[in-house]
């Protein structure tokens, strides 16, 4: 009998926003080959009166929707603009999604709980769990350090969810490391990274000319990923090589990750990047791909990263990268697949981009491929994922006895 999954995820892609929670759809749609899913992603409720335009677009959301056979909810939950309702979201969530639940599991009685994201989603997840008596998992995406030291009664709720949890699943060890400073240890904590889709991410074709001046970075376009030390680095590495381009890949839906955009395009002008850099916006997975087939190296100079999935993705496809040391990225990166510098290091960053340039022929696009799709492909990730569902299972059995 096939085990039923509910996954609650706000991050889930949608007819409006394509890109958001692609990494959370990859692990739902590997795993529905091996168990029946549902997926639960509220979205903000917006007035039909409010003018705003970041928020009336959420009207727009399909209220429920198929996406690789996989059936998907969008019930409406109230919210306020930024942080101004952050300490009760996981309320407001919980009473936009629970009428809904009555109906979903008449139709799908659902033996699991999987969230993505302790608050609000876990903290909901939970409450859940303990209304239809199953097990719940939080997979945690983001660290705990500095954000639940600056919101104590967020810090309060999360911390009863993981502790409610059968397992809570970090996507990297830096994550589990910033979750046990507030929960302790525990062998319920558990490691498993963010997979990639190895059709899409894919080496280059015979034939298929790789640009040896061309750099990528794919992420959103603000200051905590870095872009700014990248501009300043590339503004050094220009002075060495002059032929050196950066392709900016990446957008935004809220307002204020567009302002950042827009403070760092002004920056390149002001560093006279205009010939060299360029900002493309968004691009869907298989754009993404192709444009890192095509490029001499793949850059993330964030100054803190969860996991850094674009890192594995350019590695799937047979691209050596260079990234910060900055948490995530380390669980990733090694001297075979590229190079490691210090954080806000536009020095040290310029000479890691070069030292790849230097000896980007001696990166083997086979050997880079198969360690991606060895640690993570999809199929390896959802695999390890179903495992502690059924472990799971069988401790809530035992509890219940």
């Amino acid at each position: 009998m096939s085990l039923k999954v509910l996954f609650l995820s706000r991050n889930y892609p949608n007819n409006v926003t394509s890109t958001l929670g692609l990494w959370v759809e990859g692990l739902v749609r590997q795993i529905s080959t091996m168990c029946e899913c549902r997926v639960i992603a509220p979205v903000p409720y917006c007035p039909p009166l409010l003018p705003l335009r970041d928020y009336s677009r959420f009207r727009d959301i399909a209220l429920r929707d198929g996406m690789n056979g996989v059936d998907v909810l969008h019930p409406r939950f109230l919210t306020g603009p930024g942080y101004s309702l952050h300490s009760c979201e996981a309320s407001l969530y919980y009473w936009g999604v629970q009428r809904h639940l009555e109906q979903v599991h008449r139709e799908f009685p659902f033996d699991v709980i999987h969230a993505h994201f302790t608050y609000p989603d876990g903290v909901v997840a939970a409450r859940l769990a303990q209304r239809y008596r199953v097990p719940v998992l939080i997979t945690e995406h983001a660290p705990w350090l500095p954000w639940m030291q600056q919101y104590p009664r967020v810090r309060h709720q999360a911390v009863w969810a993981s502790r409610e949890s059968m397992f809570h699943i970090a996507v990297s060890r830096f994550v589990r490391k910033t979750i046990t400073y507030f929960t302790g240890d525990s062998e319920k904590l558990a490691v498993i990274p963010v997979g990639v889709d190895e059709n899409v991410f894919s080496p280059a074709r015979d034939g298929q000319r790789i640009d040896p001046n061309q750099i990528i970075y794919v992420g959103r376009i603000h200051l905590v990923k870095g872009v700014d030390v990248l501009l300043k680095a590339m503004c050094r590495l220009i002075k060495r090589r002059p032929n050196v381009r950066l392709i900016l890949v990446g957008g935004s839906f809220f307002r204020n990750y567009r302002r950042q955009e827009e403070r760092l395009r002004r920056l390149s002008k002001e560093l006279g990047l205009d010939g060299s850099v360029e900002f493309v916006g968004e691009r869907p997975p298989h754009e993404v791909a192709e444009l890192m087939r095509k490029s001499a190296v793949l850059v993330l100079p964030s100054r803190a990263e969860s996991f850094g999935a674009t890192l594995v993705e350019a590695v799937a496809c047979g691209t050596p990268v260079v990234s910060t040391r900055c948490g995530g990225p380390e669980d990733i990166v090694t001297e075979d697949t590229g190079v490691l510098v210090p954080p806000e290091d536009e020095d040290a960053l310029a000479e890691g981009i070069e030292s790849v340039l230097e000896k980007r022929e001696t990166y083997d696009p086979t050997w880079l491929r198969n360690y991606a799709v060895e640690n993570f492909a999809w199929e390896r990730i959802a695999g390890r994922t179903v495992d502690l569902y059924h472990e799971a299972m069988d401790s809530f059995c035992k509890k219940r006895m």
